[in-house]
């Protein structure tokens, strides 16, 4: 549950040994849900107390920035992984070791607490390449230092409605794009009225409000099609190659959202995705593991199923796109060294298995994918995490997100074209976000 060993030393200044109170924030896990892993720490590191407390999501920013601006941050806290760039300079980095005092029983006849001031070494470069899956290396390393470690990586998957497949007697359900097409086209997995009214939606894609997660679902086509997204310039249009790909992919994107086309499946007249897929109306959702978490606790009265998220057939490799939170350790912690040891203890294999088997999450440790794909219920996502990726390094995904759907609105509106034009002015607008405010 360390991290590596060091020295120790007893303690003769009575402050060093003084207990430790850590204030530690995030959004979706509960205190419930973290008790495991703070529990497992607490009762091996007597002398530090973790206080745990979460946010809704949507306040949840605005309370970080007025906890910096009223100088009351947290000793450490969870963002999602693309909001880093944006964080940098507000974090402290992993130091070479770190320095906590420890409850060490020592005497021969004897027995008795001694308190030890510990030094442990912290996790390297090398160890966070070796234990942790490749996305988390591109992710959490900034100019040489690590600034963040997950417990979780998510990744896209696809949910799928067995009793709308078998009705339209589809025995098995997509393994990759082309099946998609021929399951709507051929199948009639969507159902289509008068006025272009949809009854029955085969798949929720091309749109944009309605659809959580739409800027990932994209992403994981254009990356796919080996548009270039990656790299710390956004220029997907670098060569002729990636402009033609990333045209292709969001034209195929957005044309499940087109009355004019064969595979019409969607518009923004209809409700929220998730949201009729678990009334039994959609049949193909693409979402992540805590969308599987709300469906058990929802018990739908239909046969759901999950599977990997299609490939596009013919393309090279495997990728899924990844998104997923990472703790951090912010420069105004007064309590640095034990916020790090913290994270680096409960993201440790020996702890946080407690925490993934408990809430059923995906591993980030290679060590522990094996025995997740054992288990049924997170099988499908600890299959994709070793070709997990991402793309996005600029400073405000949220504004690249919106520039995104604007774009697509606008595409499906007639008012842009899907040309050489027309993408420039999407990839202007992204590259904004890659310039520090």
């Amino acid at each position: 549950m360390t991290t590596g060993f060091g020295c120790k030393q007893s303690i003769t200044n009575k402050e060093e040994f003084k207990p430790i109170s850590l204030e530690y924030w995030g959004v979706w896990d509960t205190p419930g849900q973290m008790a495991s892993v703070i529990n497992a720490y607490q009762d091996t590191h007597p002398t530090i107390k973790v206080r745990y407390k979460n946010f809704r999501y949507d306040e949840y920013e605005q309370k970080l920035l007025e906890a910096a601006w009223e100088d009351r941050v947290p000793d450490l806290f969870m963002i999602p992984v693309s909001w880093l760039p944006k964080y940098q300079e507000r974090l402290q980095a992993i130091p070479k070791s770190v320095k906590i005092p420890i409850l060490e029983m020592q005497g021969t006849i004897k027995k008795e607490a001694v308190p030890v001031l510990k030094t442990i070494n912290s996790l390297s470069l090398r160890d966070i390449k070796d234990r942790y899956v490749s996305v988390v290396y591109d992710n959490v390393i900034r100019e040489g230092e690590i600034y963040g470690l997950p417990y979780s990586v998510d990744s896209l998957v696809t949910f799928y409605n067995s009793d709308l497949l078998t009705a339209s007697n589809i025995p098995e359900p997509i393994e990759d794009f082309h099946d998609l097409v021929e399951q709507i086209q051929k199948d009639g997995l969507s159902k289509i009225g008068t006025g272009n009214r949809i009854i029955q939606a085969g798949v929720a894609m091309g749109g944009t409000d309605n659809i959580p997660r739409f800027f990932d679902i994209l992403s994981s086509i254009m990356m796919q099609n080996d548009v270039e997204l990656k790299g710390s310039n956004f220029n997907p249009l670098q060569s002729k190659d990636s402009t033609r790909y990333m045209a292709e992919a969001i034209g195929f994107y957005t044309d499940f959202a087109n009355p004019n086309k064969s595979v019409f499946s969607w518009d923004d007249s209809l409700p929220d995705a998730f949201e009729i897929f678990t009334q039994g109306k959609l049949a193909y959702f693409f979402g992540y593991s805590y969308h599987a978490d709300e469906l058990r606790k929802r018990g739908v009265q239909f046969d759901w199923d999950i599977t990997n998220f299609p490939k596009t057939r013919g393309a090279e490799g495997d990728k899924y796109y990844s998104n997923y939170w990472i703790n951090v350790v912010p420069k105004k912690s007064k309590n640095k060294d034990a916020a790090w040891n913290f994270i680096q203890s409960a993201t440790s294999k020996d702890l946080v298995v407690n925490y993934l088997d408990t809430n059923k999450k995906p591993t980030a440790l290679r060590a522990l994918i094996k025995d997740q794909l054992e288990d049924d219920e997170v099988r499908v996502f600890a299959s994709q995490v070793l070709a997990a990726d991402n793309w996005y390094k600029g400073y405000d995904l949220t504004a690249a997100e919106m520039y995104m759907a604007d774009f697509i609105e606008d595409l499906l509106s007639g008012e842009l074209n899907l040309d050489e034009s027309g993408l420039g002015f999407l990839v202007q607008r992204i590259r904004r976000t890659y310039q520090a405010r």
